[in-house]
């Protein structure tokens, strides 16, 4: 099968059987359908040449007889070398004309026609068709006048046309033509359709042989594309339909035999460009190259490259310069259009309608703009759900208000990720704390059992009470660390009962007694009721004053005054602490209450940083609020509680 598919010169053979199939089909088919149509199949041989040749003789009287009224002398040359025999008799005149003489006829025709004739005062004649010039009062009184405007008489006369085609034929005009093709169709009317329905079956299997074969080359796999078939096919198409406007403006040029037979020749002619043009559309369409190849492709696409190279410039415009963009571009078609239409009245409606295009955008824009501002101050309120409806929206406003619609995503993510990281970092805390805690609890005790024991040697004893020391700081930072993180995750419980404000604060200032007054501190204490009643956990409010304290006697300056002041405001109770540091304070209030963040950057006395985070942690916890004021060295911590009534 491939042998027969890539053999050239095969394809070859078929090409030119297809040509001779082709047009032999075409002239079957055309016969059979005018036989049909003129009886051949129903109708004996000199009838059907009868009718033929009275059909002719109809066919020529209509010119017969206008080159009679034109110019009767001219009709013995006109028809000198046609099979058209004529008489004329004028019945008006007695004139007439005629190259008839009893010849023997196939056909004739005959009538009859009433024909006017015009006249000048100087006597010259005009036929109907020579009169150009009329007038008169209405169409029932017409009045014609020659080229120079002289009144004309008219004449009618009645004419008899007679016409025959002889049976002596002449090979000079149709006549004969037709004469000859009806003898043979009327001879071989049924081999010619048996002619056709072959011819039609044969070129059906060589087109399919062809379109099949055609890209395949001698021993070559797949579609080979040649440089006879690689024509782009829109110009492909342009040559093609060239090649048939030329053939047909040649033709027009030919007359009689050499018209048939030019006819001929170009028929051959265009039947090869149009099996090239089908067989290279074919390969194309094998190949899959068949739109990517042509020229309006790569025009289009040349096109819309530029149009991205702008659009991406567009876009890449500020607004304000898009927006004056715009502008200008509208003014410029306006400008034109007005130009184009200043005489003609259409100024006013045209930059009315521009006005109103211009409105709709400006509306939309404002409207788009309301929408935005809407969902740009739900978002701010925390509605990270919603969404702004964008239709209607174009270019940059769309684009923002897109946006924000896409901006609670970016949120949410963040969140998710800050809460992972969150709870990863107190997990770690809470899970390394516990474990250090256990091996950190039997240092304690052994270190607790060591001291009990009796020991004369004073090294031992310092060592013994450093590492006594340093464990029970261990310990106290390892409980830090769990009660942070547990206060920062919510996973302490908190029991919340009736309160007294005024006692909890005496029983934790005198706790830290001994501590003031070893850093010479003087506590000056305010407390407005003894009957200010909060709802707290005693034991975690305890712990905010306890961390409180704990921090004044690390950081305060030795020799100063410590003030806590307890008073009732709007319904709350306002703890406040307040001294003087050591140090300058080099941060403010939010930084103090992180994780791990001390006052002394230098880190020169013990702590773990964690003291003023657990203590607003079980503050918040417990329904308060913990506030840190810094002002230079003055450090004050203020808490906030809802009073509760009696």
């Amino acid at each position: 099968m491939n042998k027969v598919i890539n053999n050239i010169a095969l394809k070859i053979t078929a090409i030119c059987l297809s040509f001779l199939l082709f047009f032999t089909a075409i002239f079957s088919l055309i016969s059979v359908v005018y036989m049909l149509y003129n009886n051949f199949y129903t109708k004996d041989f000199t009838t059907l040449q009868t009718d033929t040749m009275q059909q002719l003789t109809k066919n020529e009287m209509g010119r017969f007889i206008n080159e009679y009224i034109e110019d009767p002398v001219y009709l013995n040359y006109y028809y000198s070398d046609k099979n058209f025999l004529y008489d004329v008799r004028d019945l008006t005149d007695g004139t007439g004309a005629s190259n008839y003489e009893s010849q023997d006829y196939y056909a004739e025709n005959y009538e009859k026609q009433a024909i006017n004739y015009y006249y000048n005062s100087a006597g010259e004649k005009y036929s109907e068709y020579e009169v150009d010039y009329f007038y008169g009062d209405d169409e029932y009184n017409i009045k014609y006048y020659d080229d120079n405007k002289n009144p004309l008489t008219q004449e009618t006369h009645t004419v008899e046309f007679t016409l025959y085609i002889p049976k002596n034929l002449k090979n000079t005009d149709t006549v004969w033509l037709v004469n000859i093709f009806t003898q043979f169709g009327f001879n071989n009317r049924y081999s010619i359709i048996f002619m056709g329905l072959a011819s039609v079956i044969l070129c059906v299997v060589i087109f399919s042989y062809l379109f099949v074969s055609v890209g395949h080359g001698n021993g070559g796999e797949g579609i080979s594309v040649c440089a006879f078939n690689n024509l782009p096919a829109d110009i492909l198409t342009a040559i093609t339909v060239l090649c048939f406007v030329f053939a047909l403006l040649i033709l027009d040029n030919f007359y009689w035999i050499a018209a048939y037979i030019a006819a001929a020749v170009l028929a051959a002619i265009l039947y090869f460009v149009a099996l090239w043009y089908f067989m290279s559309i074919t390969v194309q369409i094998k190949a899959k190259t068949l739109i990517k190849h042509t020229v309006l492709y790569w025009i289009f696409k040349r096109l819309c490259k530029i149009g991205g190279v702008l659009k991406n410039i567009y876009k890449n415009l500020a607004t304000a310069y898009k927006t004056a963009l715009v502008i200008v571009v509208l003014f410029a078609v306006l400008a034109f259009f007005t130009a184009v239409n200043y005489y003609n009245g259409n100024v006013v409606i045209l930059w009315l309608l521009a006005y109103c295009v211009i409105s709709v955008f400006i509306m939309l824009a404002a409207i788009a703009f309301q929408k935005v501002k809407k969902g740009g101050e739900r978002i701010v309120n925390g509605d990270l759900d919603s969404k702004i409806d964008t239709k209607y929206m174009y270019g940059d406003i769309k684009d923002f208000a897109e946006s924000l619609n896409n901006i609670n995503c970016g949120l949410q993510n963040a969140i998710d990720d800050k809460m992972r990281s969150e709870r990863f970092k107190t997990e770690l805390i809470t899970n390394v704390s516990h474990d250090i805690k256990t091996p950190l609890t039997s240092i304690v005790n052994y270190v607790d059992l060591i001291k009990k024991e009796d020991c004369d040697n004073e090294k031992i004893n310092e060592y013994i009470e450093v590492l006594d020391r340093q464990s029970n700081r261990l310990k106290k930072l390892i409980e830090d660390l769990i009660e942070a993180s547990k206060a920062s995750t919510g996973n302490l419980t908190v029991q919340l009962e009736k309160c007294n404000l005024s006692l909890l604060i005496n029983q934790a200032v005198g706790e830290f007694d001994e501590k003031l007054e070893s850093k010479n501190l003087q506590v000056v204490q305010s407390l407005e009721s003894d009957d200010l009643y909060i709802m707290a956990d005693g034991r975690r409010l305890w712990r905010v004053f306890d961390n409180l304290l704990n921090n004044i006697c690390k950081y305060a300056l030795c020799g100063t005054r410590v003030y806590i002041n307890l008073k009732s405001e709007n319904g709350k109770a306002i703890i406040t602490f307040k001294n003087i540091s050591e140090q300058p304070i080099n941060m403010s209030g939010e930084e103090l209450t992180e994780r791990f963040v001390r006052g002394d950057r230098s880190r020169n006395t013990e702590g773990s940083g964690l003291g003023l985070s657990i203590a607003k942690s079980l503050t918040e916890l417990q329904n308060g609020t913990l506030k840190i004021v810094t002002d230079a060295d003055l450090f004050k911590v203020i808490i906030t509680f809802d009073l509760i009534k009696e």
